[in-house]
């Protein structure tokens, strides 16, 4: 009885430990589980140089790149603006805003690096819906 309890305990250690392993996001965020909506990953952008919109002018806080990034899954060249995961909101504290409007912005003063996603949904979308997760943010000059 006892063998039999001792196995049925170390059975199910194992299957918990196991199970727990599988639910951890990715920690280089490549099932996009750094920004917590059905997202997927496409590429990582690294040092490209933005500007900062948010609130009062936008409803979310993102980022608008120089120039558009082209990616594997559109043929076509995206973005041009990318909203910031909630989850690397807190990296852009202290960086003022850039837009002072919704036209375009008259600088682009900041450098990021991070990884591009990409709204995956089952619905139909023509025009892609992109997110950013900001590993590193700097002043540029």
């Amino acid at each position: 009885m006892k063998i039999k309890m001792i196995s049925c305990a170390s059975a199910l250690f194992f299957l918990a430990v196991f199970s727990c392993e599988r639910e951890k996001p990715d920690p280089e965020c490549r099932d996009a589980s750094c920004c917590g909506y059905p997202w997927e990953y496409l590429r990582y952008v690294e040092d490209e140089p933005v500007s900062l919109t948010g609130p009062p002018y936008l409803p979310l806080y993102s980022v608008r790149f120089t120039k558009e990034l082209s990616t594997i899954l559109v043929n076509l060249e995206y973005p041009g603006q990318a909203a910031i995961c909630q989850k690397s909101l807190y990296k852009i504290d202290g960086f003022p805003l850039t837009h002072k409007s919704k036209v375009e912005p008259d600088s682009f003063p900041y450098r990021v690096s991070g990884k591009l996603l990409i709204y995956a949904s089952e619905g139909v979308v023509y025009n892609p819906i992109f997110a950013f997760y900001i590993d590193k943010i700097e002043k540029i000059n």
